[in-house]
């Protein structure tokens, strides 16, 4: 298993490689809050390229300090949560992963309300260690599609009848 460089929330700002980006959502920050930071395993209903094996290793109540494991691409994700502001902010930084990797990963999701819905913004935060940087110059426009993707997976699920409830005791 690959170890990364456990980094905080200070580090999202000055990290080597950073790419964020925001999108709307059509439902407010606090239904928005639960999916992305209550419930690991239903990832896998809006995030492309996870399954629904997501879940928390400590007991809960879950909040800063918590270990979540999910699979992403096929590939275990060991993270450590870096912020828990219920309802405006959820940020992590992977701790390993099931193959080597980068240096050191963060992400952050930071939410505001807005007239219809909510704001969320989304910062992926790498640290390339050994891979050269250009491997990176498409991110934004990955981040982008996939933001774009996963936002609009997310709205639909978030459409469900009883999909607003926190789903943190898994």
């Amino acid at each position: 298993m690959g170890t990364l460089r456990s980094v905080d929330l200070a580090w999202l700002d000055s990290a080597p490689v950073r790419c964020t980006k925001s999108r709307a959502l059509h439902h407010p920050p606090a239904a928005v809050f639960a999916a992305i930071a209550g419930d690991p395993g239903g990832w896998g209903r809006w995030f492309p390229g996870f399954d629904d094996s997501g879940h928390y290793t400590d007991e809960a109540p879950h909040g800063t300090g918590s270990v979540r494991k999910v699979r992403v691409g096929g590939v275990t994700v060991t993270e450590r949560v870096l912020a828990w502001d219920e309802p405006s902010r959820w940020a992590f930084c992977a701790e390993s992963t099931g193959i080597p990797s980068f240096a050191a990963l963060a992400e952050d999701y930071r939410l505001a309300p807005t007239s219809d819905g909510s704001l969320l913004t989304w910062t992926f935060a790498v640290d390339p260690g050994r891979m050269p940087r250009v491997v990176f110059a498409p991110l934004p426009m990955v981040i982008e599609r996939l933001m774009q993707r996963f936002c609009t997976n997310l709205d639909r699920v978030l459409d469900r009848p009883g999909a607003a409830t926190n789903s943190s005791e898994d």
